[in-house]
């Protein structure tokens, strides 16, 4: 692999990581106080983005390398 390549990948990887954080932060921040509602619906939230970032993760890594593999 060479390092242009191996940029694209850290930067994709970087940038995922910081959306979804920052997804997570606006959605989930926030103390519920016990309220079973607010509680259920932060979980939600947190399933919802934590799962499609990793789920987008890896689509578009395993369709990056596939794409370069077919220029060997």
């Amino acid at each position: 692999m060479n390092l242009r390549r191996f940029a694209i990948l850290v930067t994709w990887t970087i940038a995922v990581i910081l959306i979804t954080g920052v997804a997570l932060f606006v959605f989930t921040y926030g103390d519920c106080l016990g309220d079973a509602a607010c509680t259920r619906v932060t979980n939600r939230n947190f399933a919802l983005i934590g799962g499609t970032g990793f789920v987008l993760y890896w689509v578009v890594f395993v369709a990056l390398v596939r794409n370069w593999n077919r220029d060997v």
